[in-house]
């Protein structure tokens, strides 16, 4: 690594001049944001972790049935056919997203991202205790080849690799029940040959990410820095450079400004940007910043905070105002798509009925009548098994006395999330149609009495 460049505005410090990889190694630091941080860590990856063993009404409390198109969440269960409201649910998150951001910058980032949960809270943590600190990292890797070199590469990418494999296994966890992913992990791949390709496929995913590719998906591929810029204003909260305090900076006792510029800010980042060029894109908002020239400040005997949380009013000396005109419409937003999803949410019935199309001609002749087919496609949306009941609705008289209904499944019993489909057939005297004449079909729930009904129509010549 050149020692000598330093990170500025027009490159990407983690690219070298030659288009080479400038790898990272962030220095340790301490201070009451990394306390806050490493709590949120802590909590978010026993929530991830632990799910999967946690089960609510004989199911696990998160779990995505993909083959069987349905979802349980926490106690409740989702079919194919609430999947409208997984589109509420993403929007609800990303207007929460885009008002957390206006409120207070890239927090997201910095302390809840599992990108950077996984790889500060856990890899880089790893790495610093077999490779050491920053500085013997840095020596260790520019070095030749020794023996407790490669013993630490292999031991260190070892614990990597088995990690990833661990955080794999309970991905997969969430769409495939821990008790069946235990017993296909203790048997042969072909038994299980797609748990196996899928647990594979995500280990190697994880391993690249955390082991090599690490910053990059923050910089690079991640659309969120680049989005952070439309969703920010004067007002916002964010990761800044006192400048009236730190300017002019040089060594210490030698200039007015209290920046000393140690670099320390820069060593502890885990982006490899310098927050006093000011706020960018590659900044996470991870407060490793703050925390480093607190620390420093409190060695040259001058206040917290030359770097600290503050909007960019905040630092030119004004005041911030909450309420603006950006953050009341994602509020607006928010609340309109919260109010229509829990409106959608309490028509949801544990039970679906929809007509289906039948083959063929919509009518035919039978013996002097035009008879109708259809098809009714009835799913138990629920854990448990129900019984249905099929007839025509009371407003069939409209079709006349004449009209006859044969229905050879009138009852029907389903296992919970199992469908099926009913056939009902009705049949009109010739010299009685004159028209079309739509009617409905109901079905009941004879536990508890509940009626959809379904709007058809007769046809005929």
């Amino acid at each position: 690594m050149n020692k000598r460049r330093r990170p500025d505005l027009d490159t990407m410090y983690t690219i070298n001049e030659d288009g080479s990889r400038n790898f990272l190694h962030p220095a340790d630091v301490h201070g009451r944001w990394q306390v806050r941080k490493n709590l949120v860590w802590l909590t978010l990856l026993v929530v991830y972790l632990g799910l999967p063993f946690v089960r609510i009404g004989g199911y696990p409390a998160v779990h995505f049935n993909i083959g069987g198109r349905s979802a349980h969440l926490f106690g409740a269960t989702f079919t194919n056919q609430d999947f409208h409201l997984f589109f509420f649910l993403l929007l609800g998150f990303g207007l929460t997203l885009f008002v957390v951001t206006s409120l207070w910058g890239r927090v997201w980032c910095g302390f809840a991202c599992p990108q950077t949960v996984f790889m500060e809270g856990v890899f880089r943590r790893i790495e610093r205790w077999i490779e050491g600190e920053r500085v013997t990292r840095i020596r260790r890797n520019l070095g030749p080849m020794t023996g407790d070199k490669l013993g630490r590469k292999i031991l260190k990418h070892g614990v990597f690799l088995g990690l990833a494999w661990l955080f794999a296994h309970v991905f997969i966890a969430y769409f495939m029940p821990m008790e069946s992913l235990l017993d296909a992990v203790r048997r042969p791949p072909s038994e299980h040959m797609a748990a196996f390709v899928w647990g594979i496929a995500w280990t190697v995913v994880l391993y690249f990410d955390y082991a090599w590719f690490r910053e990059q998906t923050c910089t690079i591929i991640c659309p969120y820095g680049r989005l952070q810029s439309t969703l920010v204003d004067p007002d916002t909260v964010n990761i800044g450079y006192d400048e009236e305090r730190g300017e002019p900076r040089g060594a210490l006792n030698k200039t007015e400004g209290h920046c000393i510029d140690c670099l320390r800010c820069v060593q502890v980042c885990p982006t490899g940007i310098d927050i006093r060029n000011g706020l960018q894109m590659e900044c996470i908002g991870c407060a490793n910043c703050i925390d480093a020239c607190d620390e420093i400040m409190d060695k040259v005997d001058q206040p917290r905070g030359l770097i600290r949380y503050d909007s960019e009013k905040g630092f030119a000396g004004g005041k911030r105002h909450l309420l603006r005109g950006r953050l009341i419409i994602y509020l607006a937003a928010f609340a309109l798509g919260t109010a229509f999803f829990a409106w959608r949410a309490s028509e949801r019935t544990f039970f679906q009925v929809t007509s289906l199309r039948s083959q063929g001609l919509p009518f035919t002749f039978d013996a002097g009548g035009i008879r109708n087919l259809y098809t009714l496609h009835v799913q138990n949306k629920g854990d448990e098994v129900r019984t249905f009941l099929v007839a025509p609705g009371a407003d069939a008289a409209v079709l006349g006395d004449d009209v006859e209904f044969i229905i050879p499944q009138g009852r029907i019993r389903l296992e919970g999330l199992s469908d099926a489909r009913v056939p009902l057939f009705a049949t009109m005297p010739r010299e009685a149609y004159t028209a079309p004449v739509e009617f409905h079909i109901t079905v009941t729930d004879s536990a508890t009495g509940t009626v959809q009904r379904v709007q058809v129509r007769f046809r005929g010549p």
